[in-house]
């Protein structure tokens, strides 16, 4: 029965040959370019890995060029019997979730691409009944609590794997060891953490029976035809299928490419369930696992140039896991902002989890090759242990937080500025940081020094905050009250003594106050510098003949 289906796909395509090119000159990267030949990694120079068929192979040995054959169809066949198919992950999910109930949640988070069509009546996607698997790791699972979440995502592109391996290694070693290790108890007890360990069940199913190897999309019905057709033809990238700056570079419109963005951003089902997790809780960090290259990586990566905000300090955070990660080969991986990856890419799960969330979205490349083999398995999980578990204990130190709320203490989305890092000229422009709504809660990782915060909100009065302290070891909390930008008039107090009119009102400690005044009522109110202030909150003029009405604005102390 493997022997039919393998000698199907041979019949399906032309068997993909990932090659290593050392040294490519402008005539090869042209050459690349006109074929439309995907290019996985690269270093400047140095060297450029590819995919390409037979054909191209033997322009390649006829140009004398100098490369490495990678990844061959055989050994890709032969080193797939070692990775976990969709019945395995969902399998394991469950004993997990039933052996540790009390702190564990196993959700669905929706059907498959090809799930769906099931359903619809196509009974050609029988054997593709799966769905998108979401475990949490909390001492109060089923609860939303008052706590940073964390996310850790694979397998996003099918033809990786190894990535899946990676992430379930990790959830079993927290699950395993809680109440065991005091750090992983106190990780999980103060945590949400999230595992989504096989974003792209469908595509995974032609990886890990061997149907199309190399597949790397989902399978959307790209032509339409009704029908599974376990090829490139079929599905959509979906890590360059998020909602930022969704376009072309980096990607393809050509839905036969593997690179295909789809037709229009958000328009797979799998990218949508990731998104709305995202945007459900606030969190703080998280990794998408991928293959290949041995690098962890930061946003941002969608164009030449782009630089993000907190650049030095997700760069700190890099370099910290990427030196607990050991090459295959000796050394350790390379930490870089993604744009320096050796080939920029729009519409990747990263940027966008950056962009609109500000989330610490880092996408870390695993091992040489996109399937290892399988004496390489075990070791390339426990190397990427450490710097999971870095980046689940980075929360915990150099980093503010605190609770925003208003005047009744309900929670409030707030956009909280660091003077030090938002204002710097120069950066890609990207949504501002913000608390999160269910409890007002907001965690800004830093680094080290003394910073000054702004927190601004619409139709409120900002509060400022310089000197603020930020220390190695610990979190330094600060939370804030907003309250409205004008004093509402009932706790304004009016009086008149001798010739003049008084306006009173209670001193706030983060404010400072403006009058505005207004021949009308309710109409043309302006700043009024006639006045002056007797104290923090009291304010006198000489009365006019024109009686004038008043608003207090609050405006910040600092």
């Amino acid at each position: 029965m493997i022997i039919i289906i393998f000698s199907f796909t041979l019949f399906l395509s032309a068997e993909e040959i990932l090659v290593s090119i050392k040294n490519p000159d402008n005539q090869i990267l042209k050459w690349v370019k006109d074929q439309n030949i995907e290019i996985t990694h690269s270093q400047k120079n140095e060297l450029l890995d590819i995919i390409i068929n037979e054909k191209q192979l033997v322009y390649l040995q006829n140009k004398q060029y100098q490369f490495d054959i990678l990844s061959t169809e055989e050994q890709r066949l032969r080193d797939i019997a070692g990775y976990r198919n969709y019945e395995d992950v969902t399998t394991e999910l469950q004993l997990i979730a039933s052996t540790y109930p009390t702190i564990t949640q196993l959700t669905s988070l929706g059907n498959s691409t090809c799930h769906d069509y099931y359903l619809e009546g196509d009974s050609d996607y029988s054997d593709f009944q799966f769905e998108v698997w979401c475990l949490k790791l909390s001492d109060n699972p089923n609860e939303n609590e008052d706590e940073p979440n964390i996310f850790y995502a694979a397998e996003i592109h099918a033809r990786e794997p190894i990535s899946l391996e990676v992430d379930m290694h990790i959830l079993n070693y927290l699950v395993s060891n809680y109440g065991v290790i005091d750090s992983v108890t106190a990780w999980i007890d103060s945590t949400q953490i999230w595992f989504i360990p096989l974003m792209n069940p469908d595509g995974h199913k032609l990886v890990t029976e061997g149907w199309h190897t190399y597949h790397r999309k989902n399978m959307l019905d790209n032509n339409a035809n009704g029908v599974p057709d376990y090829s490139i033809a079929d599905g959509v990238d979906l890590n360059r299928n998020f909602g930022y700056v969704w376009g072309d570079n980096g990607t393809s419109n050509d839905p036969n490419s593997s690179l295909y963005h789809g037709p229009y951003e958000w328009s797979e089902k799998e990218t949508t369930f990731a998104r709305n997790l995202l945007r459900s809780h606030k969190f703080f960090a998280g990794i998408t696992y991928h293959s290949y290259g041995q690098d962890v990586l930061y946003p941002l990566g969608h164009l030449p140039g782009a630089c993000s905000y907190d650049h030095e300090i997700m760069g700190d955070l890099a370099v910290n896991m990427a030196a607990t990660i050991p090459r295959i080969s000796g050394g350790y991986y390379t930490p870089m902002q993604a744009v320096d990856f050796g080939y920029t890419c729009q519409g990747t799960m990263g940027d966008w989890g950056y962009a609109e969330q500000r989330i610490f979205s880092y996408t870390i490349e695993l091992a040489t090759t996109f399937i290892p083999q399988e004496s390489q398995v075990e070791q390339i999980c426990e190397n990427n242990l450490q710097a999971a578990l870095i980046m689940l204990d980075r929360v915990n130190h150099s980093t503010i937080t605190g609770l925003i709320t208003d005047e009744n203490e309900e929670p409030l989305i707030v956009e909280v500025y660091v003077t030090e890092i938002d204002s710097v000229s120069g950066m890609t422009s990207v949504e501002p940081f913000r608390s999160g709504n269910s409890f007002g809660r907001y965690y800004r990782l830093l680094l080290p020094g003394e910073y000054a915060f702004t927190f601004h909100k619409e139709n409120y009065a900002d509060i400022i905050k310089s000197n603020v302290t930020i220390s190695e070891d610990s979190n330094t909390e600060l939370d804030i009250c907003l309250k409205p930008e004008f004093i509402n008039s009932q706790d304004i107090n009016i009086f008149v003594e001798s010739d003049f009119i008084n306006l009173q009102c209670e001193n706030e400690a983060d404010y400072n106050y403006e009058i505005y005044s207004s021949s009308n009522p309710y109409t043309n109110f302006e700043l009024n510098i006639t006045g002056e202030f007797v104290n923090d909150s009291q304010w006198k003029e000489v009365i006019s003949d024109n009686q004038k009405f008043f608003m207090i604005k609050r405006i910040s102390a600092e």
